[in-house]
């Protein structure tokens, strides 16, 4: 202990160890605790006396000497983001401590007439502290001075008006003197390896270049085409509609595809309209289907059935065409598709709603209004094939599924063999293809196509698509796995050429003719049978 006695003056008492430990303290970057200095006075000075002194001090700021303490307590209480640090006796409502610039530092008003001698060990102590606090000061300018230049060197070296050296340049350069120099077989290598690199990318480049002209060329082609056709068809075929559609010339239009312009209206014209509907007819179901939904949300007594339709419906909607984004909730197709399979399940409580009919729905909302759509998709349904796989007459189906059998071993027997080694039976694909006329299997180009001439031919054209698809991905699918060709066959390439299709679909060589000549066999035969094991049960008591 040091300190200083008279008989005026308090006696001041420093603890020098515990001023080390503080100092040391708080170089430290650990949470600290708070230390009270260990200044005692015998002398207790009155509250009056110590604020009127701290007040004199602020008030006529003179030179004054800190005491090590203070001076410590001050660098913590920085370095601990301004944090209150209190000194002193503790004293409710006494000053023990002067906020001066960013830190408090503690002040008692004794010291400044009469400082305490220091230990000169304590003053060096914190001497370093100050010196490390400058020198990470410094540093930091130092490295914000060095970022700043070689921000200012790489703006200064883009402008510059000489070109920059490339890395690849260096196979051109010497090695630096201090090693080895290139052997001339490896400089020689290298320079050639580049060479070939750059004139790789240069091939690659003109290929790209070549396929775009390729490409927008073709474009130009088929749009040109595409106007040539539309012309003839609204000037000279639909004018003249019931004269000429059965024509070779048309027939040969109809195949190449429909143009888009006219293609619901060609649609609606083939297809006809044999259940006499009106648009009048679509508005008013389209109104009982609303208010069966309502009656659905408000009454939990309403038939299971008509709660699965609803349900059934709104599930089916959200995953038609969903790559499409516009049959899903807030999308610009949503109600209008939700309209159309109400008003039709409304129209036809004895078949409802069908899985497949939201998308056969679709692709004719993207080609007319909706109540077109909803005559055409009831007179569609009303055809045969269509009729009896949406009414699940399990007859009918397995007639058509031998039909297709029939053609499928004359047109594909390795296929066909195959596929009855593996036990891979036609239900398993061609339901979904027939339900859905390929919608949601075939990319929707394709799928336009097909349906074009679909309208065109009937039923037939349905099953000769089915084994072009099988004639054309033939050498892949001898090599697949059962679920392999299963999941093939349901979603099938996106890339798919719809010419390249067709080409196989008519190298198939079924013919509505045949088609509907070998079904009537078909037909009959069942009749015999059936008749048959009727007559051999035993006549009823």
């Amino acid at each position: 202990m040091n300190g200083i006695e008279d008989n005026n003056t308090p006696i001041l008492e420093v603890d020098i160890e515990e001023v080390r430990s503080i100092s040391e303290s708080s170089s430290s970057n650990e949470p600290r605790i708070q230390h009270d200095t260990t200044i005692r006075s015998r002398h207790d000075s009155t509250q009056e006396q110590s604020t009127s002194s701290s007040l004199h001090s602020f008030e006529h700021p003179e030179p004054e000497v800190l005491s090590p303490i203070a001076i410590s307590n001050g660098r913590k209480h920085h370095r601990r983001n301004h944090s209150n640090l209190t000194t002193g006796s503790g004293r409710s409502g006494s000053m023990d401590s002067v906020s001066l610039g960013n830190s408090s530092l503690d002040y008692n008003p004794h010291f400044t007439e009469a400082p305490s001698p220091i230990d000169t060990s304590t003053l060096e102590d914190i001497s370093l502290h100050d010196e490390e606090d400058s020198e990470e000061t410094e540093s930091k300018k130092k490295q914000n001075s060095a970022s700043s230049k070689m921000s200012l060197l790489a703006r200064k070296l883009f402008k510059r008006s000489e070109p920059v050296v490339l890395t690849t340049n260096l196979i051109f350069e010497n090695r630096p003197s201090n090693l080895p120099a290139k052997n001339p077989e490896e400089e020689q290598a290298q320079r050639k390896a580049y060479e070939e690199m750059v004139a790789a990318a240069k091939r690659k480049e003109v290929a790209e270049l070549k396929k775009k002209q390729r490409a927008a060329e073709e474009r130009k082609k088929y749009e040109e085409s595409v106007a040539a056709c539309t012309n003839v068809w609204l000037k000279e075929i639909l004018p003249e509609w019931h004269l000429v559609n059965h024509t070779k010339r048309v027939h040969n239009l109809w195949w190449r595809g429909l143009p888009p312009k006219v293609r619901g209206t060609v649609w609606k014209l083939a297809v006809g309209n044999e259940l006499q509907l009106t648009k009048s007819l679509y508005y008013i179901m389209v109104d009982r289907a609303q208010d069966t939904l309502k009656c659905c949300k408000d009454n939990s007594r309403i038939k299971d059935e008509t709660m699965e339709n609803v349900r059934d419906i709104r599930l089916d909607v959200l995953r038609t065409f969903p790559n499409l984004c516009i049959f899903q909730e807030s999308g610009p197709y949503h109600e209008q598709l939700l309209n159309v399979l109400g008003a039709y399940a409304s129209y036809r409580p004895d078949v409802g709603y069908v899985q497949g009919m939201s998308f056969l729905t679709a692709v004719l909302l993207l080609n007319m209004d909706p109540a077109d759509a909803f005559i055409l998709l009831s007179n569609l349904l009303h055809q045969p094939c269509q009729r009896a796989f949406f009414r699940m007459d399990a007859d009918m189906m397995f007639v058509y599924f031998d039909v297709f059998n029939l053609f499928f071993e004359e047109a594909l027997p390795p296929l066909f063999n195959f596929f009855t080694h593996i036990q891979l039976t036609p239900d398993l694909y061609l339901i979904g293809w027939v339900f859905t006329l390929f919608s949601k299997s075939l990319p929707l180009d394709v799928v336009s196509r097909i349906w074009d001439v679909y309208f065109r031919d009937g039923d037939s054209f349905l099953f000769a698509a089915a084994l072009g698809i099988l004639r054309m991905y033939m050498p892949q699918l001898l090599h697949m796995e059962f679920e392999v060709i299963l999941q093939f066959l349901r979603k099938l390439p996106e890339d798919m050429n719809a010419d390249m299709l067709f080409e196989h679909i008519k190298a198939v060589g079924l013919t509505p003719r045949k088609f509907q000549h070998t079904m009537v066999e078909l037909v009959d035969m069942n009749n015999v049978e059936r008749r048959k094991k009727n007559s051999s049960l035993p006549a009823a008591n």
